[in-house]
């Protein structure tokens, strides 16, 4: 993706004029009647917005041809709407799809004059409304106002989400572009998660009572199923042996489940996608990606599972709604006894990413299984008084809630693909079917704004004591486990290869930062022999520093240095060096996995750079890394000077320093 945009921002920067041509023509076809339906306007404007934060296109001349465009667009729908008028109606496609312009219709005569702004932003409609303003009379004044001030507003607030994801690539390559590959990922998947479920229950709502009926028809069809069917639809029947039975056949089918996919005991061979996922997912850690994993992955730790657990259960029980409590009570027990026998019973060893004990199994996924029965019905608790057309948000937002945690299990590499899918089947199924028999047999509505008040404060409560109490103690347990591998003092000093990487690992096949540093020794004695050359602690960015970004007027020295991401890793030293005519170099080193044999010296990579001041739309500043790497090598050279022979080693490109 990156070096797709490098490439039409190679164009932009040799055709500048057509840059804007293509603006004017993209808005007023994303503007012109029946065109408008089938230019993919949004999805080029975002584009554009992007080529603007990368500064290959000027913000005010984009925005003024995009206005333009887009004022011409409508005008010329509005000229055509006059000069046919109710001849429309028998012209191609209008003659075969007359429901198009109906809408229109429909649309204009609710809002009026005020249709020609509104309907600007309305997908469906927008191609037709200029059209219908001219043919049902609208005057030439009215609309041109409408027109322009739409325009102006349309203009920006299309341009506005890719300028925010082009400042984001910017920053991304600042810092790290697999942060950004991550978290664009997470945002596409949650909404597809959110608005899936939302569709879903739309469509099979309206058979729900269709489909009840036919299994209790099913149910007394068949005598041995009956006890089950019955237990699930008939309100007069005992629901507990019926549910027991289900239950137990659950958990049968989870082992076979887990058979069919190849989890076998004692470390079978995993499938393709389990393999793929967990490398893919572990390819773009970074260290505030893992921070907000961690607290993800909170949602289900057994704390906070139990706190809302026994405290939902209480309030049900003493509210006087104890056959809902029963319910509640019969979820919890379920994902406990289903994950504990099931791992016992199969006994999956986790992916090796992080120090496990021997007795942790992987399938099925405790955390998921929990999150999916425990916030599942927990929304169908709080869905059941709501209306239909409100039913559909809790099931929404208990699916990012879950979605939160079953990515967060496999980003931290404690489970498999499988095991994540096995755990959402198994607890779906079992709200599912928990759900049937609680919405048949339930007498009395839970009081859901209590409920939902009550879930919230235990749920955060718990959460924020586990993160005050443990979340040190859980960074440290997530990181992967890293091999030391020795390598002899001559090999590295010389010419000799070695398995030390040449560029920054970022993103696969992205070699835009060299490490043209390497060191053999203490970080602390490195920083003593740089501060007297004038070297002195990077300011570092925290949570306060980011409001000094939003500070156009700020000189480079007092911008903070962005942290950097190498193999998953920010810098363990950053350094800093104030230069005449606004210029700053910095140095970073970076862990690695190799030690000098013999002697257990640790080795470490890095760079020396100088940084620029950049700025974003006059309302971004950051310090950005620039490209001139052996100009800034040369200087810390002249810097390190000092160090006898045997302690610097100048390769051209690389200078090795050891203590």
């Amino acid at each position: 993706m990156t070096e797709f945009f490098q490439q039409i921002l190679e164009w932009v920067t040799l055709h500048p004029g057509w840059s804007y041509s293509v603006i004017f023509f993209i808005a007023m076809a994303e503007s012109l009647a029946i065109i408008g339906l089938i230019v993919p306007g949004v999805a080029i404007m975002f584009g554009i917005g992007a080529l603007i934060a990368s500064g290959a296109i000027a913000f005010w001349p984009a925005m003024g041809w995009a206005v333009a465009g887009a004022v011409t667009g409508d005008g010329l729908s509005f000229w055509l709407g006059r000069h046919y008028q109710q001849r429309l109606t028998t012209i191609w496609p209008f003659n075969r799809y007359p429901e198009s312009l109906q809408r229109g219709v429909d649309f204009f005569q609710k809002y009026g004059g005020k249709s020609v702004a509104l309907g600007r932003f309305f997908g469906p409609i927008r191609a037709v409304i200029p059209l219908i303003a001219g043919m049902l009379g609208m005057t030439p004044l009215r609309f041109v106002i409408a027109n322009v001030l739409s325009a102006l507003a349309w203009a920006p607030l299309y341009l506005l989400p890719g300028i925010v994801f082009g400042a984001s690539l910017e920053l991304a390559s600042e810092v790290a572009m697999r942060l950004v590959i991550l978290a664009l990922s997470l945002l596409v998947i949650a909404w597809l998660v959110y608005n899936l479920i939302r569709w879903l229950f739309r469509r099979l709502h309206p058979y729900t009572s269709g489909w009840v009926q036919w299994l209790m028809r099913w149910g007394q069809a068949h005598p041995v199923m009956g006890e089950i069917a019955s237990a699930l639809a008939d309100p007069d029947h005992p629901e507990t042996r019926g549910l027991s039975i289900l239950a137990s056949l659950l958990v049968i089918t989870s082992i076979l489940f887990a058979l069919l996919v190849g989890l076998l005991p004692e470390g079978g061979m995993h499938t393709l996608p389990d393999l793929t996922v967990l490398q893919t997912l572990q390819s773009l850690r970074s260290p505030w990606a893992d921070e907000l994993m961690v607290y993800f992955t909170r949602l289900a730790d057994t704390g906070v599972i139990l706190t809302l657990a026994v405290g939902v259960w209480l309030f049900l029980f003493f509210s006087g709604h104890r056959r809902t409590a029963s319910y509640w009570l019969a979820a919890v027990l379920f994902s406990s006894l289903a994950a504990f026998l099931l791992k016992l019973g199969m006994q999956v060893s986790r992916p090796d990413i992080i120090v496990q004990s021997p007795d942790s199994f992987s399938f099925p996924s405790a955390h998921t299984l929990y999150s999916v029965v425990l916030y599942g019905f927990l929304s169908v608790l709080i869905a059941r008084p709501l209306s239909d057309r409100w039913r559909w948000l809790p099931y929404s937002l208990a699916g990012l809630l879950i979605l939160a945690v079953a990515m967060s299990r496999l980003y931290l590499g404690v489970h498999w693909l499988s095991d994540v899918v096995g755990s959402i089947t198994l607890g779906l199924a079992w709200v599912a079917l928990l759900g049937l028999a609680y919405h048949r047999h339930a007498t009395r509505e839970t009081q859901w704004r209590q409920l939902l008040l009550v879930a919230l404060l235990l749920t955060s409560g718990a959460f924020g004591v586990e993160t005050a109490l443990h979340h040190e103690r859980n960074m440290a347990h997530y990181q992967p486990v890293r091999t030391i591998q020795l390598i002899p003092e001559h090999q590295w000093w010389g010419n000799g290869p070695t398995a030390l990487p040449a560029f920054r690992a970022d993103l696969r096949n992205r070699a835009d930062h060299p490490l043209n540093l390497q060191f053999a020794g203490s970080l602390d004695w490195l920083s003593q022999q740089l501060n007297r050359a004038g070297w002195h602690d990077a300011i570092r960015l925290n949570s306060t520093d980011w409001l000094t970004l939003l500070s156009p007027a700020q000189p480079l020295q007092a911008l903070p240095v962005l942290p950097q991401v190498h193999d998953g890793r920010h810098e363990a030293l950053l350094l800093q060096k104030t230069l005449p005519h606004d210029r700053r170099l910095v140095v970073r080193l970076w862990p690695t996995d190799f030690q000098l044999a013999g002697i257990n010296t640790p080795v470490w990579v890095g760079n020396v750079s100088e940084q620029q001041r950049v700025t974003l739309l006059g309302l971004l500043t950051y310090a950005q890394t620039a490209q001139n790497f052996d100009q800034a090598l040369a200087e810390l050279r002249q810097d390190l000077r000092p160090l006898v022979n045997g302690q610097l080693k100048d390769a051209g490109s690389l200078l090795k320093i050891r203590q």
